[in-house]
């Protein structure tokens, strides 16, 4: 099933600047050049040979020969122009530059430091100064900057769309010859560390429990197991120009720059430094506060010049922000040296021609060499990419690689009235090359496309607040191998051409076009080449700016982010939630087996270890809970069937509210309608001062008191509590010890015994077992709410398996959902364990913000869960056949895999069951409604699988 189309199509303007001058094809009353057309460089070829043969003709005798020769030379060598000579950008003068370059590659050095007897090229030089993120170059000052995507991954058009305004409004306001940069960054590992531990710095029991997640963090995908395989995230980077002016590099903003040089204006002064500071800050100003854009430190400056000049071989986390100096020199950088096409060591003249740059550094021969290509976007699909499918450059973190793959996009922003002007003039140029070409245009349909085009493009540019963004994207790919480069780059192709979308690597070229990832050298690397036109509008489109961010900052470790092939440590932090005013309720959901149960406890388990209290209601009698739990003194585990405790609400409840909870949960159970007389003076009879009167502490007292009264062989209500004694005499022994819920870290309720009717159960219909069940099933809960509720500073979470017993009874859904309403104010909350969605509409789950999916393989029941979890299947289709057929599923082997680990256990997956990497998969929803594709993380340690893992019969496999 094809994706819905909902918005419309991203376009991009390709090749309508592109209109290459030709003459001599029509030169009037149907008269033409003979073989005219001739380009530019034809007509050079013509003049050269044709003056030279017409020179030697005119001063020698009998030079007829050589004026054959001349002119059979002018005709082969404009006939192979034709053929070798494309017709399309780059120019013929840069196509030039790049074959010398490949021919002669340059091997160039930055010149702070020693030259190692390399040529210097300063162009390639770090910033010669830093003043906070004010970075001061030969090209001239730029403020550079952190910013943040938007969440969209798998979120509704709605969403989508709205990201696409924010952007279009960045786009509008962004200055002329503004960069952004998509950088794929590692992330800290010790960050993630102490983001786990947190403030529980003197907790041993989490720490230890954290120091067991090591091996995970530094390799949390079983997918990848070369290269890196520490988490990565994607950031971005933007640099904008503050000494032009707010309207960046414009006419007038260069026109600028050439006065403060003529002046001598001082660019570190402290009056340039604080003009440059108001620039910056007045443009940031006018950008939406939605994308967090926030100056970037000197150490995050610094840090990008290693970064480029280690891309795909060095993975340093970013430093945070306030880390470092204040201010950095270009002797506080690295030098580095750029190697065009690996010829470091060849004979000049036998250069390799690979379309690559070794970058290393001259003066550590052991660091690893960083090879790395570029990758220009020259061609968008006529038709454009339909909205909102259309991101193409986030699509480049699927391409699965060791390498590292990041990109740029350079603006020259324009109003309206001047993209018109410059329109017009293309205009006028196609309409006069289609008369130049005569026949041969008129059989040609490309200009009168490019016409067409340049018309319609002109059309979008009627609203004032619009703006042109005449744009460059480059794609950089670094590996530690050229066979890693090549590959990935492959890759890539295979991404983008899906969409329509061409790019082009170019011999000779990649030394020139590094520079355009560095700050202050874009300008003398041929990005002009390479620009496409295209309006603010159609630019946001395509979404340059997605936020892979799912989760929480800090906590537990939940999972692997597999939305990409760059994966990325979900942490979930479920005590934070209520600090955040965010709904602490968590809907788990999936078939049998999927692995629900296990996350569960395990997250159970360290939200124990934090300090924080679990219940669990475990619908069965094996106590596997017991186990998961084992490592946590004081766990209470109760099956209400056994005369353990005393459940009784008049013996464990404030006397306060024991009537009303007894109340509630017991004259349902003898079967007393609120308005029955009986239980009106069940009601009398419990109010505090007539229990105070009579010595009314418990129900056996109650009965007591009955049975001495006149009559009582046929007092109605004693008849009825003494039916429902025995179904349930554990209820009324007084004589055991009363159950409080502070008496334990964890409570763990085995409801197997207690006979809890389903939905699909009439209340009228049901026995005095399954009564008394319901009655003792709702105390419970209702204990343990009460309990929560009355203590804010320590966060409680009530955990149901097979929550479809806790939906099925009218009492405990109203509990289950007050807490998915209010538990937020009550530092409480509710998780759902259950097989089908469905279950939670009899309590209304409206305010359940948090889902984990795992493995639903019925398709339609996987349709509906995910439309129920708000990623809407009619755009996301493939996602149907993902849960469906492509989450955790059995491996189709016909034997048994038997495999030896390097310390020489023996690991034996059954065939047909799910393989050991992919367990644990699914999706999930966070506390803001974020959603990724993902794998849950299981237990850190053998030990903990072993003891959450519910698997009959291991024995026998």
């Amino acid at each position: 099933m094809a994706p819905r189309r909902s918005g419309e199509a991203a376009t991009v303007h390709t090749g309508i600047r592109d209109v290459e001058i030709q003459v001599g094809g029509d030169v009037g009353k149907g008269q033409k050049w003979p073989g005219g057309p001739y380009r530019p460089a034809e007509r050079g070829a013509i003049i050269t040979i044709g003056g030279a043969t017409l020179w030697w003709v005119d001063t020698h005798e009998g030079a007829w020969p050589v004026l054959v020769g001349g002119i059979a030379l002018m005709v082969i060598t404009v006939a192979l122009m034709r053929v070798l000579i494309p017709r399309t950008r780059p120019s013929l003068a840069v196509r030039m530059m790049f074959v010398r370059n490949m021919l002669r590659p340059k091997h160039v050095i930055t010149s702070n430091g020693d030259d190692h007897g390399l040529t210097v090229d300063e162009s390639f030089d770090p910033a010669q100064q830093v003043e906070g993120n004010l970075v001061f170059t030969r090209g001239g000052v730029y403020a550079e900057y952190l910013l943040d995507g938007r969440a969209v991954t798998m979120q509704s058009f709605n969403v989508h769309d709205e990201a696409a305004k924010l952007t279009q409004s960045l786009g509008r306001q962004l200055p002329s010859g503004a960069q952004i940069r998509g950088l794929l960054v590692a992330e800290d590992k010790n960050a993630i560390m102490r983001a786990m531990v947190g403030p529980h710095t003197d907790n041993k029991a989490w720490i230890k429990q954290c120091r067991a997640w090591e091996p995970t963090i530094a390799a949390p995908s079983k997918a990848i197991t070369s290269g890196y395989t520490g988490p990565v995230r994607a950031r971005f980077w933007l640099s904008i120009p503050v000494d032009s002016g707010t309207s960046g590099r414009t006419t007038l903003g260069q026109g600028k720059r050439v006065l403060d040089w003529i002046s001598g204006r001082d660019k570190d002064s402290d009056t340039s430094i604080h003009h440059y500071r108001t620039v910056a800050r007045n443009i940031v100003g006018s950008l939406p506060n939605q994308f967090h854009i926030r100056p970037a430190s000197p150490a995050q400056i610094q840090w990008y010049y290693r970064h480029r000049a280690g891309l795909g071989v060095i993975h340093e986390p970013l430093p945070t922000a306030g880390a470092g100096p204040n201010s950095l020199t270009s002797a506080d950088f690295p030098q580095m040296a750029l190697d065009e096409g690996d010829n470091a060591g060849r004979p000049w003249w036998r250069p390799k021609v690979h379309p690559l740059v070794r970058v290393y550094d001259p003066n550590n021969p052991k660091a690893p060499n960083s090879y790395q290509t570029f990758l220009t976007v020259e061609h968008f699909p006529e038709m454009g990419i339909w909205f909102p499918r259309a991101s193409y450059l986030h699509g480049l973190l699927n391409v699965q690689t060791d390498a590292t793959i990041e990109w740029t996009q350079h603006y020259d922003v324009r109003t309206p009235e001047e993209a018109k002007a410059v329109n017009y003039r293309y205009t006028k140029n196609i309409k006069d090359q289609i008369d130049q070409r005569g026949d041969r245009g008129r059989e040609d349909d490309e200009l009168p496309k490019k016409l067409k085009s340049t018309r319609a493009y002109t059309r979008k540019l009627s609203n004032p607040a619009e703006r042109e963004l005449d744009h460059t994207t480059i794609i950089a790919v670094g590996a530690a191998t050229p066979a890693s480069l090549d590959d990935a780059v492959k890759q890539i192709r295979q991404e983008l051409e899906t969409v329509g979308i061409v790019v082009r690597r170019r011999r000779g070229a990649q030394l020139q076009l590094w520079k355009a990832f560095h700050t202050g050298s874009e300008n003398s690397c041929p990005i002009d080449e390479f620009r496409n036109p295209v309006t603010a509008h159609e630019w946001s489109l395509f979404l340059p700016l997605i936020s892979g961010r799912v989760g929480n900052v800090k906590g537990s470790p939940l999972a692997v982010d597999q939305t990409t092939m760059r994966p990325s440590v979900i942490l979930h932090d479920p005590e934070g939630c209520a600090r955040r005013n965010n709904n602490t309720g968590l809907a788990i959901v999936g078939d049998p087996g999927g692995g629900k149960t296990h996350r569960a406890k395990l997250s159970a388990l360290e939200l124990i270890y934090r300090g924080g209290r679990v219940v669990v209601f475990e619908p069965d009698t094996i106590a596997e809970w017991r186990t998961a739990l084992r490592s946590v003194p004081g766990v209470l585990f109760i099956d209400p069937t056994l005369a353990e405790w005393c459940f009784d609400p008049l013996v464990i409840f404030p006397s306060n509210v024991a009537a009303r909870v007894a109340a509630a949960h017991i004259l349902p159970w003898i079967g007393l309608p609120a308005n029955h007389i009986q239980a009106k003076r069940y009601r009398r009879l419990l109010r505090p001062e007539n229990r105070e009167l009579l010595g009314i502490n418990s129900h056996r007292e109650l009965m007591s008191y009955l049975r001495a009264q006149p009559g009582a062989d046929e007092d109605e209500l004693l008849l009825r509590l003494e039916s429902a004694e025995e179904d349930f005499p554990g209820l009324f022994d007084d004589s055991l010890p009363a159950y409080h819920p502070q008496d334990g870290a964890a409570t763990v309720y085995l409801t197997g015994n207690l006979a809890l009717p389903d939905s699909s159960d009439e209340y009228d219909q049901l026995s005095g077992p399954q009564r008394a069940g319901m009655a003792v099933y709702g105390l419970l809960i209702e204990l343990e709410q009460k309990f929560m509720f009355g203590r804010r500073h320590i966060f409680d979470a009530m955990i149901f398996e097979e929550c479809a017993e806790l939906l099925a009874y009218r009492a405990t859904a109203r509990i289950a959902h007050l807490i998915t309403r209010r538990g937020r104010k009550h530092a409480t909350g509710i998780w759902f364990i259950t097989q089908d969605y469905r279950d939670l509409a009899h309590m209304g789950d409206k305010f359940v913000t948090q889902k984990w999916i795992f493995r639903v393989q019925d398709p339609e029941l996987a349709y509906l869960t995910l439309k129920w979890a708000r990623i809407d299947p009619e755009m996301y289709p493939e996602l149907v056949d993902t849960l469906s057929q492509d989450t955790s599923p059995g491996n189709t082997r016909e034997d048994d895999l038997v495999e030896t680990d390097a310390d020489g256990t023996v690991h034996v997956t059954e065939a047909s069951a799910v393989d050991p990497e992919r367990r644990g998969e699914g999706f999930m929803v966070d506390e803001l409604g974020r959603v990724a594709r993902v794998q849950f993380f299981g237990a850190p340690t053998d030990n903990l699988a072993r003891d959450f893992d519910s698997t009959p019969m291991q024995g026998a496999a």
